[in-house]
């Protein structure tokens, strides 16, 4: 069934790079299949399609991210993951409803025909699915990344701790008692925070700038049409979900069309005997890591020379020098291309969900180095399936490195898992990127309730059952200590009676 073309309003305010490379290719996406797409974001497209339009710029809004967060600040002083999540990327971001611009969008100032859906992130900033119900029309959420705790709220998804890792824990899974109890303990704690730190500031956010009718952050986010997660159980993870739940990992990848320039294409088509590729993302920047561990990277990179080795440095003026002549450094590196490239042997990463997702895409073994949140997670899945390993960013050496690159430059089984892992990858019903596309047009033709789970209405306790299990248990123990207590009358009403009975007798003799 064709769905006609209608008008949706991606809303996209939190300033993540990377994020906005799955948003950017779902948009992108809905307007080639002849829908209106308006855009809030902070990275417009350069060259958007036919039916795309960026109508309000949020770049400069917030403090810029990219290229411009330094080791220090991960091992000293950017904070826990949950109060980034909550705060920074939550609370602060929800202030942007007050900006003009936000306010004129909300209201209709132009008289535009009305939308017929908004699509936003799940990340922190929970408070942008209150547009659904301010302009009264389905909402869509995108994770860009694994599931966190509350992910799956909106559509009734469990958390299903006993077998999926939290996303900040350094695990792939939970096996043991001891795993599953950790694991558990861990994930209720962290969507505990999360809720303490968001519930009056995201509620006070929504009924100060769209409505000051409007349910509680809580009652909100249960409004949830569909929510679209960017990852896969092949390698990320298996568990149970509700329909309303799609996977869509890899959607950036199969149309994206970054080119290489001339100069690095060649390079690397020079590179006869393979090289590898360093970056640790968009934000990090490689050039901060202590004298120390710079030193013994450079030693390690010598050694592996004729292969060659591209790194992403924002500055080289901040590199140390000494970087032998196998080693070339880029400010601006377009990731996929590269990555794609057959002579590409190894890719060191930070961990991020789109580095290895791509890298997974096109066979590429890695060597991890986690930074922050998921990543850590997220490497650890490399380790657990052969296809990668692992290095502590504060713990790097000479030695370890050295050993980390013999490793997957001279065992075959990181190339071959890399394979395997990846065919499971790609191997779907449909693409990342039409299955993203049939699902948001499946809601425009049969409305925000049509993937409603049940789930939603319920608290968590009910639907991990622990009402009914503890009645059943309660009622087990009422009914022994009754057959207890019933078979101890019995017992002492018979000796009562064998004791009369007795003295009945000795009065006859």
């Amino acid at each position: 069934m064709k769905t006609h073309s209608e008008r949706i309003l991606g809303v996209f305010p939190f300033n993540g790079k990377s994020h906005n490379n799955v948003f950017n290719a779902l948009m992108k996406s809905l307007a080639k299949k002849g829908h209106q797409v308006d855009v809030i974001t902070h990275y417009p497209l350069k060259n958007p399609p036919k039916n795309y339009k960026t109508i309000f710029n949020l770049n400069g809004t917030r403090p810029d991210y990219v290229n411009n967060i330094s080791i220090k600040c991960l091992s000293q002083e950017c904070g826990d993951p949950i109060s980034f999540f909550a705060i920074v990327a939550g609370n602060e971001i929800c202030e942007l409803l007050s900006l003009q611009e936000m306010q004129n969008i909300i209201k209709n100032i132009s008289d535009d025909p009305p939308y017929d859906l908004v699509i936003t992130e799940v990340f922190g900033a929970n408070c942008y699915i209150g547009l659904g119900s301010a302009f009264k029309i389905p909402v869509i959420t995108i994770a860009p990344n694994i599931e966190l705790p509350w992910t799956g709220d909106g559509v009734g998804s469990p958390t299903a701790s006993a077998i999926y890792a939290d996303a900040s824990l350094d695990r792939y899974t939970a096996l043991t008692f001891w795993e599953r109890l950790k694991n558990t303990v861990h994930s209720h704690i962290n969507k505990y925070r999360y809720f303490i730190y968001t519930e009056k500031a995201q509620t006070e956010a929504m009924r100060k700038y769209l409505s000051p009718d409007i349910p509680s952050i809580r009652e909100i986010e249960r409004n949830v049409a569909l929510t679209f997660v960017n990852s896969y159980h092949h390698p990320f993870g298996m568990k149970p979900s509700t329909p309303g739940l799609i996977e869509i990992g890899g959607i950036h990848i199969e149309e994206n069309d970054s080119k290489l320039t001339p100069d690095l294409e060649r390079w690397m088509n020079e590179s006869t005997k393979g090289f590898i590729y360093f970056t640790l993302g968009s934000m990090v920047l490689i050039e901060t890591l202590p004298e120390e561990t710079l030193l013994a990277m450079y030693q390690s990179f010598s050694k592996i020379s004729p292969i060659r080795v591209l790194m992403k440095i924002a500055d080289k003026t901040k590199l140390l020098p000494g970087l032998s002549e196998n080693v070339r450094t880029s400010s601006l590196i377009p990731q996929i291309p590269v990555l794609k490239h057959e002579n590409i042997k190894l890719f060191i990463t930070h961990g991020g969900m789109l580095g290895i997702q791509e890298a997974l895409y096109y066979k590429v073994p890695m060597i991890g180095i986690p930074l922050f949140s998921d990543q850590f997670r997220n490497v650890e899945t490399l380790v657990s399936k052969n296809i990668g390993t692992r290095l502590d960013y504060n713990k790097i050496t000479q030695r370890s490195l050295d050993e980390a690159l013999n490793a997957i430059l001279n065992d075959p089984k990181y190339r071959e898992a890399a394979e395997r892992e990846s065919r499971l990858f790609r191997d779907r019903p449909m693409s990342p990127m039409n299955t993203a596309t049939f699902w948001v047009e499946y809601v425009l033709r049969n409305g925000e309730n049509s993937l409603r789970s049940p789930a939603v209405n319920l608290h968590w306790w009910e639907v991990a059952l622990l009402d009914v299990y503890g009645f059943i248990i309660l009622s087990f123990t009422v009914l022994i200590y009754l057959v207890i207590f019933i078979v101890k009358v019995i017992i002492r009403s018979c000796f009562k009676s064998s004791t009369a009975s007795t003295q009945v007798n000795k009065k006859i003799d």
